[in-house]
């Protein structure tokens, strides 16, 4: 079995930035099917998987497992108008170019590690044109922390691509604490960049194996990929 890499992505504040369009939809999805007001006003959104903050909210408010389908269907369909309305979303500085690297060579190969639900990450990519770049990833479908997702995903590609992806030759690019304390869960290489929430002081503070400004470098980027 040959050995290639992995480069897995975060979404928000990574690959592209839409503001609070996720939260935007959550909260009226609950405001529509439930007449919850502002359901997530103080949901740590993006420090657990959507899964998870949706299931203490459907708890909390006494909400039948039974909807759960019902409520995705409509966080899709609201974050897609969402996002068909933001003027303001836009793909962030050097990841077109990473991700066009990435794809022309057959080593190496781009996947999603978000805490979205895959129907969420999706819509994000798809209104900005960035979901061609992605055949698999972890997704925030199941109450489980990004790092458990990750290992499933990884041990779901080997079996995809016939190959063996050594911790070593594994690379999580992410904007927040929790992922480069998700890579060094997994034993992989993290990258931090300071393009979201997260201030330039925190992300040093968690001790990535490397950090950037922005993406905007991808020379060295690529360079630490091994392309």
């Amino acid at each position: 079995m040959k050995k290639d890499h992995i480069v897995f992505w975060d979404i928000d504040g990574t690959l592209m930035h839409c503001g609070s369009d996720g939260k935007v939809a959550l909260n009226a999805t609950f405001a529509d099917l439930y007449g919850i007001t502002d359901a997530f006003s103080s949901a740590p959104i993006g420090s657990s998987t959507d899964a998870v903050l949706i299931g203490d909210l459907m708890r909390s408010f006494g909400i039948s497992e039974n909807d759960l389908e019902k409520i995705h269907e409509h966080y899709h369909k609201t974050l897609q108008k969402v996002l068909a309305g933001d003027r303001k979303k836009r793909i962030l500085p050097g990841v077109l170019s990473l991700l066009d690297a990435i794809d022309a060579r057959p080593s190496h190969k781009s996947a999603l590690l978000t805490s979205n639900l895959k129907i969420g990450a999706y819509a994000k990519l798809e209104s900005v044109g960035l979901h061609t770049y992605f055949k698999f990833g972890g997704f925030g479908d199941e109450p489980v922390e990004k790092w458990d997702v990750a290992e499933q995903c990884i041990q779901a590609a080997e079996q995809r691509y016939s190959t063996v992806f050594s911790r070593n030759q594994i690379f999580l690019i992410g904007d927040s604490d929790y992922d480069v304390v998700s890579a060094q869960k997994l034993g992989i290489n993290s990258i931090a960049v300071a393009t979201g929430w997260v201030s330039a002081d925190r992300l040093l503070e968690s001790r990535p194996d490397y950090f950037f400004e922005d993406l905007s470098e991808t020379s060295k980027v690529l360079k630490i990929l091994g392309i």
